[in-house]
C-alpha cells in the first residue's frame, strides 16, 4: 500500500518521490516502513522540445533547482533521475551543465511512472 491509502499517516502531495514506494507495517514493533528496493529511472530524451539545459551554479541544491524550475522543492528527486545522479546527497557541482525536463511535462512523467508502479 501506498502511503496515502493508511489513514493513520500524513497525506503526501502528488509530487513526492515517496509516493512511489510502498509501505508496510511492522505488527510486531508497530512501525511503518518504505520498500526502498525499487529504483526509479527516468532517461535523457536528448530533446530540446522536452527539456533544456542548466549551468549548475554556485549556491544549488537539488532542492533550490527544484523549487527555482518547478515552484516546489519536491522534484529534486525527477532532476536526479533524469541526470543519472546515484548519490543525491552530494552537492551538484558548479558550473555542471545537466538537462531539466520543462515544467510542463512534469505531470506526464509522474502519471507514467504512476502506471509503471500499478503493473
Amino acid at each position: 500500500m501506498k502511503q496515502n491509502e493508511f489513514l493513520d499517516l500524513p497525506k503526501l502531495s502528488y509530487y513526492r518521490f515517496e509516493n512511489f514506494f510502498n509501505i508496510y507495517k511492522d505488527s510486531d514493533n508497530d512501525f511503518n516502513y518504505y520498500n526502498l528496493l525499487r529504483s526509479i529511472n527516468i532517461f535523457p530524451a536528448e530533446d530540446t522540445d522536452v527539456e533544456e539545459s542548466y549551468v549548475i551554479k554556485y549556491s544549488d541544491t537539488w532542492l533550490s533547482i527544484s523549487y527555482n524550475i518547478y515552484n516546489t522543492i519536491e522534484l529534486w528527486w525527477i532532476i536526479c533521475a533524469y541526470n543519472q545522479i546515484q548519490n543525491p546527497t552530494t552537492m551538484p557541482e558548479p558550473g555542471t551543465v545537466i538537462k531539466i525536463l520543462k515544467a510542463s511535462y512534469i505531470s506526464a512523467i509522474i502519471n507514467e511512472l504512476n502506471k509503471q508502479i500499478s503493473r
